[in-house]
């Protein structure tokens, strides 16, 4: 019996030809995008994409990175469509979770962007950058405990990130957690030391929290490397005058003013510094300069007064007083004081018609001079 070999053809349909070629120049296309992006050629790596997209419609991988260039052109609702085609094709596709909700938030659709996160961390838990995104946008939501939550599971994950320790540190500041937000900034200190901002963030956080002269070194150093940076020399100078260093602080106020002669609270302190150390005549010229800076209020008024009360200036200072009196019929300290003015001026009955109406608006200690002045 013979033998016979059975020939068998197999013929290619020419659909079946074209798609394997399609594949191959999609592939080709997708590395030209490839390399276009990693030169930040990214209007010719969109264009790359688009052609390996045109020939292979459910090339995910194109989608996605076709989206994560529309990001690097700040392209959000771009962005947002091709990362919402990667999950139509692959809904598991984590990372395409991820930026959806990226794209979200920064599109300040931030409930959905937080429901974009949720989804990506169920399929990878993993995922470090969604609970650092997620922690973004409950921040921009104002929540911060939520946003402390996630950047305490960043942190957890990667105690080297930078980022996490600084966005922590400013949550804290929030929330007035002073003291634990100078830890975070310290924290941000020893990953990147160099950068000087970090110290002043630092003296805040420990300014607020009443470590006066931790804020103090720190805004010193700030100034060794910017000697002007005015807000360094200002919160120093305010460290200092709660420490009652008076003298330093006036002079940290005083090179503030040089700086920036509008600075009104550099003025309105180095005047109250001025009048603690006796320098009249200066504490007269900082509350003048304020008042021209920011307008005469009833209180600066008083206080230029007082001053003046101690230059010998009575007449002056009873002006002052009459002044404030006339924008506040309610002030009982310019009242109060006024009757010391009159009093040095030999008005004696303009005094007890003060005292009387100082103690009348509920000033206690213009009670106690009321026999004295008006008998």
């Amino acid at each position: 019996m013979k033998k016979y070999t059975l020939l068998v053809f197999l013929a290619f349909s020419p659909l079946f030809l074209l798609s394997q070629d399609n594949d191959r120049q999609s592939k080709l296309y997708f590395n030209e995008a490839i390399e276009a992006f990693n030169a930040k050629e990214y209007d010719n790596a969109l264009q790359y994409y688009d052609e390996a997209i045109n020939l292979n419609p459910s090339y995910i991988k194109a989608f996605y990175n076709r989206g994560n260039t529309q990001l690097q052109l700040k392209n959000f609702n771009a962005a947002l469509s091709n990362f919402e085609k990667v999950i139509t094709l692959d809904g598991s596709h984590a990372k395409g979770h991820l930026y959806k909700g990226y794209s979200l938030m920064q599109l300040k659709k931030y409930d959905q962007a937080i429901s974009s996160y949720n989804q990506a961390l169920k399929i990878d838990p993993s995922l470090n950058k969604a609970y650092a995104n997620r922690a973004s946008t409950y921040m921009k939501l104002k929540d911060y405990e939520q946003a402390l939550t996630d950047y305490n599971l960043v942190i957890k994950n990667n105690p080297e990130s930078y980022s996490a320790f600084y966005n922590r540190a400013l949550c804290y500041m929030k929330i007035k957690k002073y003291k634990e937000s100078a830890e975070d900034f310290g924290q941000c200190i020893n990953i990147k030391p160099g950068k000087y901002k970090l110290y002043m963030n630092r003296g805040k956080a420990y300014l607020k929290s009443e470590q006066y002269e931790n804020a103090i070194t720190d805004f010193s150093k700030v100034l060794t490397k910017d000697a002007t940076n005015k807000d360094a020399l200002y919160y120093r100078g305010y460290s200092k005058m709660l420490t009652n260093d008076f003298a330093g602080a006036n002079d940290d106020f005083a090179s503030t003013i040089v700086i920036d002669p509008e600075h009104a609270p550099a003025l309105k302190n180095k005047s109250i510094c001025s009048f603690s150390l006796k320098k009249y005549d200066e504490a007269i010229n900082d509350y003048t300069a304020l008042m021209k800076l920011k307008g005469a209020d009833p209180s600066s008024i008083v206080n230029r007064g007082i001053a003046k009360l101690k230059t010998d200036d009575f007449q002056g200072a009873a002006d002052d007083f009459s002044h404030a009196i006339e924008m506040d019929k309610e002030f009982a300290a310019a009242y109060f004081n006024r009757a010391n003015a009159n009093l040095k001026l030999k008005k004696n009955e303009d005094a007890c018609s003060d005292i009387r109406q100082a103690a009348k608006l509920g000033m206690k200690e213009a009670l106690q001079h009321i026999n004295s002045l008006c008998n």
